[in-house]
């Protein structure tokens, strides 16, 4: 694997705080997450994390370097991005309980039809999760209360009591998502 490959890694780990979901959201072992991490730290000579039983919380002499790492990772993928190297498709997880607004059913199409970047759905068990993890690019998530801390979020749908439905996103979404909420909010 690419040094970008494991630096994508790490960044997750560092975003989920969790080697098992970075696990997840690349598809791999978490074992093959647990030996990237190391052979970053090894080259770089210090701990990026302090593991525990609540997983992998950043180690405060590894912040400055994790955020070094993910603004690699995000110049990378902006680099794909003009290069037209970059992901052809913008994922949009929701759990499969919520169906979309019919409005936002409509946008999606529409949007497929006149883009060759296209939005594909997943049906994930937590949405918000896979949004932080980085294993999708935005959520429709049911929301109760306040926002949700860390990400952008545009209301899809009012219920009762609170509860809403919200299209988010985290704030370091790829350009190419960027260009799908601004679409579609």
């Amino acid at each position: 694997m690419s040094d970008i490959e494991r630096f994508r890694v790490v960044a997750t780990v560092a975003r989920t705080r969790s080697m098992n979901m970075a696990a997840r959201a690349h598809g791999i072992a978490q074992s093959t997450v647990t030996r990237y991490v190391a052979a970053t730290e090894r080259t770089l000579g210090f701990a990026l994390f302090e593991r525990g039983p609540g997983g992998a919380s950043p180690a405060p002499a590894g912040l400055p370097a994790l955020a070094i790492i993910e603004r690699i990772v995000a110049d990378i993928d902006e680099l794909s991005a003009l290069s037209g190297t970059a992901q052809q498709s913008v994922t949009l997880c929701r759990t499969a309980e919520i169906g979309l607004p019919d409005h936002l059913e409509g946008a999606v199409a529409r949007w497929n039809r006149e883009h060759e970047l296209q939005i594909e759905y997943r049906i994930v068990d937590d949405p918000v999760e896979a949004l932080r993890s980085g294993e999708s690019d935005l959520a429709v998530a049911v929301v109760t209360g306040p926002r949700l801390e860390g990400f952008e979020a545009v209301p899809v749908r009012l219920w009762s009591r609170g509860r809403r439905v919200e299209l988010l996103n985290r704030p370091d979404v790829r350009p190419q998502a960027r260009a799908v909420v601004d679409a579609l909010s």
